[in-house]
């Protein structure tokens, strides 16, 4: 019997080895010699803003009764905008504006003329008569839904439209 039981030892110390061997070698079958590579990049999106020129008025109408401020601004060059991609804001409202402001205003932009536009942002009657103060803006809307940032100006006057100043914001 010892000797049908040391080929059946030798037999399955082979099969062992080469269940070893085996496992061995598709361990080393790993592809960490790959010598493919990937790289890539992004860029972010800047939305150009509005270019604000030197004109900035507010005129107050008689008495302060309807006031109006008036910018100017231009296309920055090769960024394809228009005016039609150009958003407006009034903000910082103080005086009768911020309860009939709102209601009242109405915002208008003209050209471009010689690559100006100007734009117009009419408070309606009566929302200046006790003086106030306000801010104006353009900025851009990407078609991706980028914005620019906010182009401005701000505009004040006393009681009854004494002392109208208008400053662009750099």
């Amino acid at each position: 019997m010892t000797r049908l039981r040391l080929p059946m030892v030798g037999a399955v110390l082979a099969l062992g080895a080469a269940l070893t061997l085996s496992a061995q070698s598709s361990a080393t079958d790993a592809g960490w010699n790959e010598t493919t590579h990937a790289t890539g990049s992004y860029t972010a999106l800047t939305v150009a803003r509005p270019a604000l020129g030197a004109t900035c008025t507010l005129s107050p109408g008689f008495l302060g009764t309807n006031p109006a401020i008036t910018i100017t601004w231009m296309v920055p060059p090769g960024s394809g905008f228009t005016s039609a991609n150009a958003q407006y804001a009034i903000s910082g409202v103080s005086g009768l504006e911020q309860v009939t402001g709102s209601l009242l205003s109405s915002i208008t932009t003209t050209g471009p003329v010689g690559g100006v536009y100007t734009t117009r942002f009419g408070s309606g009657v009566l929302t200046g008569l006790l003086g106030g103060t306000k801010s104006v803006g353009v900025r851009f809307l990407h078609s991706s839904g980028w914005t620019s940032l906010w182009s401005q100006a701000d505009a004040s006057m006393g009681l009854a439209g004494a002392n109208p100043q208008c400053t662009v914001v750099p």
